[in-house]
């Protein structure tokens, strides 16, 4: 097969050379694999493509050998036909059979596929692949020494994305080459360079690219051939990208090819065309892109920001590349793990204390999940000497996986895609109040080998006394008010009414809106001209409520008269009707997690604790939470209909039953709407919980180490006979519970002092930070 060499500008060439490695590069022993061997496979040639398959296995020295990688979908995960005249995929588990050293073994379909293709008729041709080589559980923790070199030293990486339509997939390659050759060009004229960070890019940049890549007739690319785009969606949406393993084949690799039948693209230019794509999908079709694509394009763009690291000499830590195989749908969740230590080097937080540089966890095939988890996340709080391990993290509430301490993550389970994980930045200044403490008041945080518990020092902030049931979609409008309404009459430290409104319509918000910074890193608070829009939803929610009604049974003469007749009603209209910007931000950043207040008079928010709820793509593949599903004691079938309002297509079919109910039985529609609304009738107050999320007692902590506020939960202790202690806790030991947005918290404001410049000044009381103990 030949790999397509089409010329590209001398930008490529500088591409080219900016990947020579230098001394400082922890990658750069990957090019001299000094005298190591291993097992290659050596594919026979036949001339028809129909010939059995034959390969012979053989010990070859790395250094002296020329052979190429072959990378396939190793996901277990069938894909699902998106033509109905498209002929059904194979299982994901389907095998063939092919000769192996003259004895017949099945290998998966996709591999085996790859093998044929890229057969030649007279030559033999050598290639690594995983299952060639090592198959049983020993057989792969042995091999897993040296994989990184094979993966380093071969000539190319084939990323098999699976069989040809023909000459269609090659006319869809053309156009992805085209996408890439202008998106490149546009980055060249706006200034945006090669190793550039996507991050780094100011919205100017941004509007510029897509100005440029905007200016062309709407029938480019041939985008009126809808078969043709499906051709191109496929391979941008290829099962491969769910393969985990994939992830270190392509960082590590010299020259990944990401190849389709007979068509094929550098990896440069396929990232390219990934970023190209979303422009022309909104040029020519204005549709969001399909979820498959969508994913296909997220975890491709991870992929890059590694092998740019590397290209640029960079670490690549393990914690971030774990965070990027979950994403991914492995069949072994430990391979979320074990794929990732193929890559990963010591992390640049070695510099930044005196710990030390910890030995990567082992590739041990007979380690359970737990233990591995366990094995990882120790060595990232180790490695790293900070908590970074929690940033986005899962609570331990929406753990899949029992039997881990509190404080080590589900690493088995992807977590939640949202907005609002973006308002969480470790960058901001909740770090620098432990930055700026002297190193002889500080202390390692280590981590007991006995019993797994994280021993650090925190600074208490305040103590839960308040928290609200979960909001979804369908609960958010009445979740609000009714937090709104349950604030303490009385003010406190001089703030006024206003003041306090204010900073509760902030906090439910996270302070997030939806308009970005200078870069697209940055995200802006929302206006205080919101608290307009806050004011109507409370307005009407108030007048919901006075009446006992919906929205969909407000517009009765009944109600009308009533409204007529009281004065207090009669000013509420006048408020009304302008909540929409505000509800829908209240939809988006607050989903899935609860509001809370402190004994303090503070408000929050807590992570994130009904993953569905904020996350719609994972409704169908968590598993039933525990205790009530929800975390308002309602059943779950009514916390599910909430939640289904999270998904466009879902929301739709739910207006399309309201419509037909309004027309078939017009008197269960309001049923109907406070079901949606969290308000179960026959149902008063709050139901009894039996989750484990934040709760009241719980107490929020500034930890060293820590880049958020984060919530912990006294440790139970049994008591012990004879003791007069009838707390039942221990002081210094807790559970972990989770992150949380605490109002004027995030940036460190706790610890800020007067400046006598008017600059920005610490001041810590050393007395108040204590050492703790996290099981």
């Amino acid at each position: 097969m030949a790999i397509n060499k089409s010329p590209y500008r001398v930008r490529q060439k500088l591409v080219r050379l900016s990947r020579t490695m230098s001394s400082s590069n922890p990658f750069a022993e990957l090019l001299d694999p000094r005298d190591i061997t291993a097992k290659l496979a050596v594919i026979q040639p036949a001339l028809s493509w129909d010939d059995p398959i034959k390969v012979t296995v053989t010990e070859a020295a790395l250094k002296d050998t020329s052979y190429e990688c072959i990378s396939y979908d190793r996901s277990g995960v069938t894909p699902v036909p998106r033509r109905r005249d498209a002929t059904p995929p194979p299982p994901a588990d389907k095998t063939m059979t092919i000769s192996i050293d003259g004895q017949d073994q099945d290998i998966p379909h996709q591999l085996e596929s790859a093998l044929r293709m890229f057969r030649r008729k007279e030559r033999q041709r050598v290639i690594w692949a995983d299952v060639l080589v090592g198959r049983t559980a020993e057989e792969r923790s042995a091999q897993a020494d040296v994989q990184r070199y094979v993966l380093g030293n071969a000539e190319r990486t084939l990323c098999w994305l699976g069989l040809d339509d023909g000459e269609s997939t090659t006319k869809a390659f053309e156009t992805i080459h085209e996408m890439a050759r202008r998106f490149q060009d546009a980055c060249w004229q706006v200034g945006i360079r090669t190793d550039m960070r996507p991050s780094q890019a100011t919205s100017q940049q941004m509007t510029g690219i897509r100005d440029i890549l905007f200016n062309c007739p709407y029938n480019d690319l041939d985008s009126f051939n809808f078969r043709h785009w499906d051709n191109i969606y496929n391979i941008f949406g290829s099962n491969y990208w769910r393969s985990v393993q994939s992830i270190a084949d392509i960082v590590l690799a010299k020259a990944p090819v990401v190849v389709c039948g007979r068509g094929n693209i550098p990896w440069n230019a396929y990232i390219a065309a990934t970023r190209a794509m979303p422009y022309f999908q909104l040029k020519f079709f204005q549709v969001p892109l399909l979820p498959h694509v969508l994913k296909g394009f997220l975890i491709s763009n991870e992929i890059e920001i590694a092998v740019r690291k590397k290209r640029l000499g960079e670490a690549i830590e393990l914690f971030p590349m774990i965070q990027t195989a979950r994403t991914c749908e492995a069949k072994d969740p430990r391979e979320n793990v074990f794929s990732m230590l193929q890559i990963a080097t010591p992390s640049a937080r070695t510099k930044y204390h005196n710990t030390g540089a910890q030995p990567l966890p082992k590739i041990d095939y007979s380690k359970t999940a737990q233990q591995l988890f366990t094995e990882v996340a120790r060595y990232s709080i180790l490695e790293r000497q900070d908590l970074m391990l929690w940033y986005n993290e899962r609570p331990p509430c929406t753990k899949r996986l029992k039997g881990l301490p509190s404080w080590a993550p589900d690493f088995s389970a992807p977590p939640p895609q949202c907005k609002s994980n973006a308002f969480f930045n470790p960058n901001q200044g909740m770090r620098l109040w432990w930055e700026v403490i002297p190193d002889s008041w500080k202390k390692p945080i280590t981590v007991s080998a006995e019993d797994n518990a994280v021993h650090l020092q925190v600074h208490p902030l305040d103590r839960i006394v308040r928290v609200s049931p979960i909001f979804n979609v369908g609960n958010c409008r009445r979740l609000c008010f009714a937090e709104f309404e349950k604030l303490p009459a009385e003010l406190s430290n001089g703030e006024t009414l206003e003041q306090r409104t204010e900073r509760f319509w902030r906090t439910v918000l996270l302070n997030g809106s939806d308009q970005m910074g200078a870069t697209m890193r940055d995200m802006l608070p929302p206006p205080s001209s919101l608290g307009v829009h806050f004011d109507s939803l409370i307005a009407e929610e108030s007048i919901f409520k006075a009446l006992d009604c919906t929205m969909a049974n407000l517009r009765t003469p009944e109600n009308a008269q009533r409204i007529q007749n009281s004065p207090e009603l009669t000013a509420l209209v006048a408020r009304c009707g302008k909540a929409k910007p505000f509800e829908d931000l209240l939809s988006s950043n607050a989903r899935g997690r609860r509001f809370f207040r402190t004994a303090g008079g503070r408000f929050g928010m807590s992570a994130i604790e009904d993953v569905v709820a904020a996350d719609k793509d994972l409704l169908d593949k968590e598993p039933k939470a525990e205790g009530d599903s929800n975390g308002e004691g309602t059943p779950g079938d009514a916390a599910g209909l909430g939640r289904l309002m999270s998904d466009p297509l879902g929301n739709m079919v739910m207006q399309q039953f309201q419509q037909y109910l309004s027309q078939r039985s017009p008197e269960a529609v309001p049923m109907l709407e406070r079901a949606l609304r969290g308000d179960i009738p026959g149902q008063s107050g709050e139901q009894p919980r039996t989750d484990s999320g934040t709760r009241e007692g719980d107490i929020i902590v500034a930890a060293i180490g820590g880049f958020f506020p984060y919530i912990l939960r006294p440790k139970a202790v049994e008591a012990r006979e004879g003791s007069s202690s009838a707390s039942g806790e221990d002081s210094s030991t807790y559970e972990f519970v989770g992150d949380c947005y605490l109002h004027g918290a995030m940036d460190g404001e706790d610890f800020d002092a007067a400046g006598d410049q008017g600059g920005r000044q610490l001041a810590i009381d050393v007395s108040k930070i204590v050492d703790i103990t996290i099981v």
